[in-house]
């Protein structure tokens, strides 16, 4: 068996253990400051806001913020940058050929518990809220000022909800959502480990869900004075900024960030990762695989400036 980890390290850290077991099944070719190993204390993205954070850096743009970040204290990425990272070893790097497989095998060992207290929500229900009798609300959950939860709503550990917000018949929130990726060949769904936040004054219509973040201690987070139409769907880890209007069937991909005052369209899809700048608008039915600059309109499938596409469209009559 290869040991790319001093042996301290894999007495005492079980995911240090597990990577060198399984070195040639996720072709690792070097370990960059294995002596880190002790400050890798959760797995999230390259831009967390936690310190000791281990992270995947599939490419080489990823792998310059990973190292611009200070919170983030290690990184898997792929062997063939093994080169371009001399001089850049102040953090620990894990090279391999699969790094994927490997950051997710290693998230889904759940490394912050060994080094962290469980992040706990209080359980909490204001006075003067209003639920109705058939939703499902379990322990961890905060529930602030008049809020009110309609029938058949499911509301799952780990998510607050702040005052004066409403939320429709049949509503989930803080579900496991789909993030399903190969391990040792066995298609694997991705554990969450988070929670979710919705903020004051929101309307969160029927039938739409919100799942939680992967990583632990964060939330998918939706801001003050958002409005969700029918059959949303906010995947893990979106962030939705305030006055935002999201109409219904929309699907926002995990990790995308949605500014202030966005309108989004009946039945617009946007991809995974994707920036939606402050007062822009994507019409109804789009398809969103690219950023989109603030206060511009796009539409289409894929989606592009509107006006262009409208011309076109015109043209062809």
């Amino acid at each position: 068996m290869a040991q790319y980890f001093p042996a301290a390290a894999q007495s005492e850290f079980a995911w240090t253990d597990f990577v060198d077991r399984h070195a040639a099944h996720f072709g690792v070719s070097r370990v960059l400051q294995a002596d880190e190993a002790a400050n890798q204390q959760r797995t999230g993205f390259i831009w967390s806001e936690r310190p000791y954070t281990l992270c995947l850096a599939a490419n080489w743009q990823y792998i310059v913020q990973a190292l611009d970040n200070d919170n983030i204290s290690g990184l898997i990425t792929h062997s063939r940058f093994i080169d371009k990272l001399a001089g850049h070893e102040h953090k620990m790097v894990i090279c391999c050929d699969e790094p994927a497989e490997l950051f997710y095998a290693v998230h889904n060992l759940a490394i912050h518990k060994l080094f962290m207290e469980p992040v706990t929500t209080e359980s909490s229900i204001a006075s003067n809220a209003q639920i109705a009798p058939s939703a499902i609300i379990h322990e961890g959950v905060t529930i602030g000022e008049r809020v009110t939860i309609h029938d058949g709503v499911i509301i799952l550990p780990g998510t607050v909800i702040r005052e004066g917000s409403e939320v429709h018949p049949g509503v989930t929130l803080g579900t496991t959502g789909f993030f399903s990726k190969p391990i040792f060949g066995k298609k694997t769904q991705i554990d969450h480990f988070g929670g979710v936040s919705i903020g004051s004054n929101c309307i969160i219509h029927t039938r739409s869900n919100i799942s939680r973040s992967v990583n632990h201690d964060e939330r998918t987070l939706i801001a003050d004075n958002v409005h969700m139409g029918i059959g949303v769907n906010i995947a893990h880890d979106c962030k939705v900024d305030e006055d935002a209007d999201i109409s219904a069937r929309v699907v926002l991909a995990g990790r995308v960030n949605v500014g202030r005052r966005c309108w989004i369209g009946a039945g617009a899809l946007v991809s995974n990762a994707l920036k939606i700048g402050e007062d822009a608008e994507i019409k109804i039915g789009s398809v969103v695989v690219s950023d989109v600059e603030p206060a511009t309109v796009v539409s289409g499938n894929f989606a592009v400036d509107h006006k262009q596409r409208l011309k076109a469209y015109l043209s062809r009559r």
